[in-house]
Parts: C-alpha cells; structure tokens; sequence
C-alpha cells in the first residue's frame, strides 16, 4: 500500500523536497515545461506565470524570512510542512510551505503532451469509483462543489482506497489537524445528505467528514480551484470553472499519476 511506502519516503516527499534537500533556503524547482509555452489547454502563459513565477515565488520567499535563522532553514520541504502542522503558533510557516507544496503537486501532474491513462489505472480507478468516467464526473463534481479558494484531491485512505478530498486554502491531506475541511464538523447524516446535492462538493466517494486521530491521506492527483488559477483564461463563472476542469482531465500526464500510485520514483 502507499501508506507504507509513504513512511520510508518522506525525505523525498516531492519534487520539491528533492530538489532542495541540501538548500539552506528553499527555492522554487523548475518545472517540466516552460511558462512561455503554457500547458495547452489548460493554461495559457499568463495564467502559468501568475501560478508559478508570482504566487510560488511569492510563497516561497516568504516561506524562506520566516523560517530564517531557526532550526526550519535545515529541514526538507516536506518536514518543514509536516513539523510546523504541529503547532498552531507556527501557522504563517505551514500556510506558506503547504500552498508552494499543493501548487507544485498540481503543476507537476501536467503536460502539453501527456501520457494516457493506463490499464493498471484505470483498473485501480475503477476498483475505487466503478469506472475512469465516474472518477472524473465526481472529481469535477467535488471541484465544483468547492466554495472559496482550495483544492480537490484524489488520494489513497489507511485502507488502500482511492477517495476524494476537498482542501481549502493551505489545508494539506498529509495532516489531520491541517486539511482544512469545511465538513469536519458535520455528522454521518449531514454528509450524506450533502453527498445528494451536486453543488456541495462532497459524494459518496469523497474522504468520511470525521477526522480521527489517525486521519490522513497519501495525494495521488490534485486541480488548485483558487481564482488565481483559473481566472486568467476562464473567468468566474460556473460554465468557465467546468471548462477549466475539462481541460485539467486533457492535461493531466497520467505517467505521474501512475508513479505516485505505485511508488516507482516517489513523489
């Protein structure tokens, strides 16, 4: 299971935390394409330059002042994350490290020429939702659903599933006390109720709205519904954030969706 695998891999937790592992302040990675090209159709070069140049390099900057001369500046991006989770007095430290990790998980799983999906995971999509199409319906449904700025994720449980998860703002899936859920309060009988309604952001295959203790997720996929990231070339509406999200599924490279499953290269 990934759950496992997670464990034995949290140096490298990400492109990110690789990259800069040695790095006494932490840098934006490059990114498998370049901004002038954009990623067809998804986004264009302005909107990849707000994403990536503005809003990442702005996090990270300000990740790097206020981590500055304490013990943060020699940890990996990932520990950097999952430490500050712990405290609440160190939540300007999460916010900043969390939201540059999230951005960087989504562009990562981008291409202008991506792979299709293969058969182990269609089969493993299919094992979780009853079919590819259905993922993508209630994956676009949960985004949908998602009111303010956040993200929609697919992710594995404890029990090896595939589920859906909304985040909102910085919320990470890594940690229980910081997802950032707006359902954590609600009961069996809200979230059910909520699961009928097409504009709640939550179905039958989203994550249980309880957190326990031992509650957290291992990411495999996730779109960034913050304006900054589909404003730029889609606008505000509903019918433009549905465009959005049908041009993600057209641009998701499923290669790395498929190495984040079965732990091939880590993530």
């Amino acid at each position: 299971m990934l759950r496992s695998a997670l464990r034995l891999h949290k140096s490298i937790a990400s492109p990110m935390a690789s990259a800069i592992r040695t790095a006494r302040l932490h840098a934006v990675p490059q990114l498998p394409y370049t901004v002038n090209s954009g990623v067809a159709p998804l986004l264009s070069p302005a909107a990849l330059k707000i994403i990536y140049e503005d809003q990442q390099t702005g996090l990270v900057n300000r990740l790097n002042e206020l981590i500055a001369g304490t013990p943060y500046e020699e940890k990996a991006f990932y520990e950097v994350i999952m430490d500050s989770a712990r405290s609440l007095n160190e939540a300007q430290i999460f916010n900043n490290a969390s939201q540059a990790w999230n951005n960087d998980f989504f562009l990562r799983s981008l291409s202008s020429k991506p792979s299709p999906i293969s058969d182990a995971i269609s089969k493993r999509l299919a094992d979780s939702f009853g079919s590819v199409e259905v993922f993508k319906r209630e994956f676009t449904t949960n985004a949908l659903g998602l009111f303010g700025s956040g993200f929609t994720w697919l992710v594995e449980d404890q029990d090896g599933r595939l589920v859906l998860l909304n985040t909102y703002n910085a919320g990470s899936p890594h940690h229980r006390r910081r997802m950032q859920r707006q359902d954590e309060t609600a009961t069996d009988q809200d979230f059910a109720s909520q699961a009928q309604n097409p504009y709640s952001g939550v179905s039958k295959y989203s994550a249980p709205p309880k957190l326990v203790a031992n509650n957290s997720y291992v990411p495999i996929l996730c779109v960034s519904m913050w304006e900054h990231a589909y404003l730029t070339d889609y606008g505000t509406t509903r019918e433009g954030r549905q465009k959005y999200l049908d041009n993600f599924f057209q641009t998701v490279d499923w290669s790395v969706v498929e190495d984040r499953v079965f732990r091939s290269n880590g993530f």
